[in-house]
């Protein structure tokens, strides 16, 4: 319960601020590591579109998704 609090509070943060490459790298691997691939998937799209216009950190985007077998 105590994780599932944190990984929410992160991706309220991130809703209302999504400038945050590190916190998007963690969420989408809290939810990987909570089984929840869809959730991960979503928040990867979400963290494309915030950074679409900065090549390096969709790099890294990627090569987490590579990393955790989501695309």
């Amino acid at each position: 319960a105590t994780i599932r609090t944190m990984v929410d509070g992160l991706a309220g943060r991130l809703a209302k601020n999504g400038n945050d490459i590190e916190g998007w790298l963690r969420l989408v691997r809290a939810y990987r590591v909570l089984n929840e691939s869809e959730k991960a998937k979503a928040a990867l799209g979400d963290a494309r579109r915030n950074f679409a216009s900065d090549q390096a950190a969709i790099q890294r985007l990627d090569a987490l998704a590579k990393e955790l077998g989501l695309i």
